[in-house]
């Protein structure tokens, strides 16, 4: 299971949510968070992929894919 650490998570969240802007402006077709991050760092995960909801989809990023950098 890939891990990514809390900044990426965040810099991933924000330069999603650009291209997911971008994308409604032109009447584009923007992906959900969770398959974005899914397929962007090969996380092997279904239900990650299959979460439509940003919100829940970085509470299971949170939980099962960001680790502490000590």
């Amino acid at each position: 299971m890939a891990k990514i650490s809390m900044e990426l998570l965040q810099a991933e969240q924000n330069s999603w949510r650009l291209m997911d802007n971008a994308l409604k402006s032109a009447d584009g077709k923007s992906i959900s968070f969770g398959r974005y991050m899914n397929d962007k760092y090969k996380m092997n995960s279904d239900e990650l992929s299959n979460e439509v909801n940003e919100s829940m989809a970085m509470l299971m990023l949170l939980k099962n894919h960001v680790q502490e950098i000590k």
